[in-house]
């Protein structure tokens, strides 16, 4: 919690449901310092809290104790909201309820009630039983992750439709406590992608953009990247670009008919299927909270009016950018390689911008 406000940065809270600060880990209280830069003064949006209203990464139990405490109300919804559409079973059951489960998926992604999992034995007979009616493909390699995760942590993977034995008498249970488990395969993904949407009172949905991800081979965030046009509104350059949006949109309808509000993010990717073809899985999970992907769109935002004119963004045209968590160093003579962050300490992230309508290249991976 810091500043003249109530802002309480639990990134990795689906963890650690409790705390009201980042685990004090390096990437944590990086987010965290670029999520406070994003609602300090001259935010890049009109719908950002001010300092009389409480925020807070993601809205949990603990975090409406502490706004209460404060005598603040809570910006967006109520924490048992957050929680039920949070949880990557309310996405699955809008992505299957829409028709927006690829062909070869629909037999092959099982959702796990906490009970069930408790017990290591009985929930490993039940997993078990569950692969196997997968077809030969899809539980050669599979992946079980909780329900309320994040960045990929929690997950356990298995091979020829089971997990080994003495692997999952300690998973089993510790995903009982995340609200239980996604049973899924483990795909040859091509593409990775999100959309990031604002929930607004009544129940009317804002796109603010979609952005393709750069993460590692388990899924760690590494950035994003994406286009923006002289106005500021960003596209992810995809072909799949127009489908994600809509199904983003058929979520966050779904997560506002619940009483959602405030910002989430919806993420995607495509993979080769077993066919060898390359397909869309629109709708992986909801993030029912404010995202990295937030504040990538916020930074290319801010930065928008000092690099308009190097970057020759005329209207009508597009220009490619990326955002790095990690920063690297950046080229002073080059006014499209921005260092972000307060002047005179280590910058917090990287925004670099094209003068083409391609995003600069990647960092090579680790």
């Amino acid at each position: 919690m810091s500043g003249p406000s109530l802002r309480i940065a639990n990134v990795g809270a689906e963890e650690r449901p409790e705390a009201l600060e980042p685990p004090e880990l390096p990437a944590a209280t990086q987010v965290a310092r670029l999520w406070e830069r994003l609602l300090g003064a001259g935010g890049a949006w009109d719908w950002l809290p001010g300092p009389e209203v409480a925020a807070a990464w993601l809205n949990t139990s603990a975090v409406e104790r502490a706004a209460s405490e404060a005598g603040k109300p809570l910006f967006g919804a109520p924490a048992a909201v957050v929680a039920r559409v949070h949880d990557k079973a309310f996405a699955h059951d809008v992505a299957s309820r829409e028709g927006l489960v690829p062909a070869c998926l629909r037999d092959c992604i099982t959702v796990f009630d906490p009970y069930a999992l408790r017990d290591a034995a009985t929930g490993g007979d039940a997993l078990e039983s569950a692969v196997g009616d997968w077809p030969a493909w899809a539980r050669a390699r599979f992946t079980l992750k909780p329900r309320l995760g994040s960045s990929g942590r929690g997950r356990v993977a298995g091979a020829d439709g089971a997990i080994d034995r003495p692997q999952r008498e300690g998973a089993l249970p510790r995903l009982a406590a995340r609200a239980g488990a996604v049973a899924e395969p483990w795909l040859d993904r091509t593409e990775d992608l999100s959309v990031q949407l604002l929930v607004e009172p009544g129940g009317s949905i804002r796109l603010l953009g979609s952005l393709s991800l750069q993460v590692d081979g388990s899924g760690l965030y590494r950035g994003h990247c994406g286009l923006v046009d002289a106005r500021g509104r960003v596209s992810s350059g995809s072909r799949f670009d127009e489908a994600v949006r809509d199904a983003a949109v058929a979520v966050a309808l779904a997560a506002a008919s619940e009483g959602y509000l405030g910002p989430c993010g919806v993420d995607a990717f495509a993979f080769h299927g077993p066919d060898g073809t390359e397909t869309l899985r629109p709708v992986v999970e909801l993030n029912a909270r404010f995202t990295l992907g937030t504040i990538a769109l916020s930074e290319v935002r801010r930065a928008l009016a000092t690099v308009r004119g190097p970057a020759g963004i005329a209207p009508g045209e597009l220009r490619g950018f990326r955002f790095r968590l990690e920063p690297g160093a950046t080229d002073p003579e080059d006014p499209l390689d921005l260092a972000l962050g307060p002047a005179g300490v280590p910058p917090l992230a990287r925004l670099t911008f094209s003068r083409s309508d391609a995003p600069p290249p990647p960092d090579p991976s680790p």
